[in-house]
């Protein structure tokens, strides 16, 4: 669960970094807490647009070249998606989302920099308190310096507890309640590297970028929906379509249209505010169709804020190895026998 959580964190904020080519790639251990995607590390067969090689996401061992991720002794083969009920659009209903996508571009190319707030609401309709009552609540901040800059950490967690233990019923009474002890996910990216703080094992896992994925290229991720927003892409890459519309706000539902995303998330809802047609919220529906996490950016953000001080700028700078701890390489990890072993909850 760990690292379904870092992959959907890094893919909102830069994307993923390219791997080598499938036939490159030696076979791979699966990673810790893969307990969800499956791979057969072949590439997946493009679709118009789709490129022969989806990336690879950063900070997360065990993603394969096709951007699937491995279970523990399984293989299956990627499908293909097919387009959901009501697609292809009408001309007009189609040109509205085009347009709508254009004025995100827009706005998308002004983005220098950007430092927020913003709070994770994670639901499981089997494990959780039911389909509409979050199990988990946490809450952390993002920055973002253009092109390829980025951090992400969670700096609190609340789960959701029943008042009484021993009440069996789903949605008994209870209330979330803060885990001063668990420690959430933390990552940064200097552009060169992404670096993840593993504080189960004590150890600073490093993912190289490659060279050709350094810069503008680094945002062309399985999940563009934050930065670096392209309309054409958008449209190759995706179903969408514009299913509510108010006063302040545009709602867009985007569906994959590649296996290789679609073995990630089966649909993404976006909330843009009319007014800086930039992203409120984002809603990542998980393949499993039990899963869902909703990002909340909270406030104001600071966009292109021109006093962030020295600090912002040392957000991105390459972390020193904490005392005690062990600096690795992300294929190191994934080649661990450990890696296999399913991850709980890290406690501070």
């Amino acid at each position: 669960m760990t690292h379904r959580r870092l992959l959907i964190a890094t893919t909102l904020l830069l994307g993923p970094i390219a791997a080598e080519t499938a036939a490159q790639q030696p076979p791979t251990t699966p990673s810790a807490g893969a307990t969800q995607f499956v791979s057969t590390g072949a590439p997946v067969t493009p679709t118009a647009g789709q490129p022969a090689n989806p990336q690879a996401i950063p900070g997360v061992p065990g993603i394969q070249p096709n951007g699937l991720q491995q279970v523990p002794g399984q293989q299956a083969a990627a499908v293909q998606p097919q387009a959901p009920v009501g697609f292809p659009l009408n001309a007009i209903d189609q040109q509205l989302v085009l347009q709508t996508l254009q004025m995100w571009e827009g706005t998308s190319k002004t983005v220098e920099t950007f430092n927020c707030e913003f709070e994770r609401w994670e639901y499981n309709a089997v494990f959780g308190p039911g389909s509409d009552i979050p199990l988990i609540k946490s809450s952390g901040k993002l920055s973002f310096s253009k092109p390829d800059k980025g951090s992400f950490k969670i700096e609190e967690i609340y789960r959701w507890t029943k008042a009484d233990a021993k009440n069996p019923e789903v949605k008994a009474p209870g209330d979330w309640i803060h885990q001063p002890h668990e420690i959430g996910e933390h990552w940064v990216c200097d552009g060169k590297a992404v670096y993840e703080y593993n504080h189960r094992d004590k150890q600073l896992v490093v993912t190289t970028i490659p060279e050709n994925m350094r810069g503008q290229n680094i945002v062309d991720g399985p999940l563009p929906f934050l930065f670096g927003a392209d309309a054409q892409k958008l449209m190759n890459r995706y179903w969408i379509r514009v299913f509510k519309s108010t006063e302040t706000d545009i709602w867009l539902e985007a569906y994959p249209r590649w296996a290789s995303d679609a073995a990630n998330y089966s649909k993404v809802d976006v909330m843009l505010d009319r007014k800086t047609m930039q992203p409120k919220g984002i809603q990542v529906n998980l393949p499993s169709g039990e899963e869902r996490h909703a990002y909340i950016f909270k406030g104001e953000p600071q966009i292109n804020e021109k006093n962030l001080g020295s600090w912002f700028t040392g957000l991105f700078s390459a972390p020193r190895t904490p005392l005690g701890w062990k600096k690795v390489m992300a294929e190191e990890v994934a080649a661990s026998p450990h890696a296999a072993n399913p991850q709980a909850p890290v406690q501070r």
